[in-house]
């Protein structure tokens, strides 16, 4: 397990990364890299260092990798904004799994509100894609091959999977 030193600033982030690797050095079917954040838009870009190592270690084409980038970038941001309302006090949180085939990302906010998705998704269906609100979970839906939002009272989790190639 790794945690990174603590900045020299009053805001503090602490990153959990674990890595599993099989006895011959390949990558492991339960490989899995997990973060936490402080509710700050500058620390998005952490998501997506972590995305580009994962990048690299399997092979993801530039296509699939844009895709997976704006929609990691939404969900984050979404958590940030609209679930901790920019609150330093709450935690975003994402999860990174992986196997051959399958790049799973959960990203999780600590909103104490009961988000109603259905509500979201008449909104979004009544505004056009140059409305304020709404294109993020739109791009979500259409760059990824799977997309959930769980919401309740402890948190909304946005859950996306992307087949890889």
């Amino acid at each position: 397990m790794f945690r990174a030193a603590r900045p020299a600033t009053k805001e503090r982030m602490v990153i959990v990364a674990v890595f599993c690797y099989t006895s011959g050095g390949g990558i492991d079917m339960d490989n899995t890299i997990s973060m936490s954040f402080k509710s700050n838009l500058k620390f998005t870009e952490l998501g997506i260092m972590v995305l580009n190592f994962l990048r690299n270690i399997l092979n993801i084409n530039d296509d699939d990798y844009f895709k997976i980038e704006i929609s990691l970038r939404e969900a984050v941001n979404n958590a940030i904004v609209h679930g901790n309302h920019m609150d330093l006090n709450r935690l975003v949180f994402i999860t990174f799994h992986w196997g051959d085939a399958l790049l799973t990302i959960r990203v999780k906010d600590q909103c104490d509100q009961i988000i109603d998705y259905k509500e979201i998704e008449k909104k979004i269906g009544s505004c056009g894609l140059l409305s304020c609100n709404g294109r993020g979970i739109t791009i979500m839906k259409n760059y990824m091959d799977k997309f959930e939002f769980h919401g309740s009272g402890t948190g909304n989790e946005v859950l996306l999977e992307k087949k890889l190639r």
